[in-house]
């Protein structure tokens, strides 16, 4: 099937290429391997990168003495990511590319180090799954993958893309749309939505293009939108009216759009939905 896709420059992601976490083997007998980094090829050439910089968890997993070797790696890592050439450790490695993309490097690299670097998080505990602190649909959808990832198990890993996007051939091409939510049946993204912001619009707006796509594509499968808003909406009626014109729009396509407030509900829903 021949598709071209057109989407507005405002809705494309500004920054796209491929992704790497940096590997670890503090101690290569026991062969436990541990994410610290996380390396961001641009299309354009330029690489960006973010490791470790507190190593508060790992002296609780291997003592005190292992900081000042672990602040030395990184900073061997960062220098040999900087020059484009192999770590020169044999315990530090890369792992196989995938796909990325997002509105800055910045963003890109910040959310992919917060999802895939648990070492990485501050101390004194998580926070509860679905406390209200509405964010952008990045740090959204983390806490909405980490909540199906703990109570789903390998069903779990049977429903989130390990792309983090749905890859679409087209005259020669491949073209990416951001719905994470992938299985043989079904598909379904993931946005954030407080009180019609013009940031909450505009991802909106991308995951109505892309599944608008996805359903000319993918004819027979079942679709979904998660929607997380605030539910200390100061105008909660505006919302409602802003979200009932995408829930229509979406209606016409066999898209079913569901909205909460927790988002721990959300990750129940998707394994209900998607495991169907």
């Amino acid at each position: 099937m021949s598709l071209r896709i057109h989407m507005p420059d405002t809705l494309r992601p500004q920054s796209r290429g491929t992704w790497q976490n940096v590997r670890w083997r503090p101690h290569p007998s026991t062969g436990e391997v541990l994410n610290v980094g996380v390396v961001f090829h641009e299309e354009t050439g330029r690489v960006h990168v973010r490791v470790l910089e507190s190593f508060e968890r790992l002296k609780c997993m291997y003592g005190s003495g292992i900081s000042s070797q672990a602040r030395f790696l990184m900073q061997v890592i960062k220098e040999a990511v900087a020059a484009k050439v192999e770590i020169p450790s044999p315990n530090a490695f890369f792992s196989e590319k995938k796909f990325a993309s997002g509105q800055s490097p910045d963003e890109v690299v910040n959310a992919l180090f917060e999802a895939t670097v648990p070492l990485g998080a501050p101390k004194g505990g998580k926070k509860e799954v679905g406390a209200n602190v509405l964010a952008d649909t990045a740090s959204v959808r983390k806490v909405v993958l980490d909540h199906l990832r703990e109570i789903g198990g390998l069903r779990a890993n049977l429903i989130i893309s390990s792309e983090g996007a749905l890859a679409v051939p087209s005259e020669g091409r491949t073209h990416f749309l951001d719905i994470p939510l992938q299985t043989s049946q079904a598909l379904g993204t993931i946005v954030s939505a407080g009180a019609a912001r013009p940031t909450d619009e505009l991802q909106l707006l991308r995951a109505d293009a892309d599944l608008h796509i996805a359903r000319s594509v993918f004819q027979s499968d079942k679709m979904y939108m998660y929607v997380v808003r605030s539910e200390r909406e100061a105008n909660p009626e505006k919302v409602d009216e802003f979200l009932d014109g995408f829930r229509w729009r979406l209606s016409q396509l066999n898209v079913q759009m569901k909205s909460y407030t927790k988002p721990n509900l959300v990750a129940e829903d998707i394994l209900e939905d998607m495991s169907a």
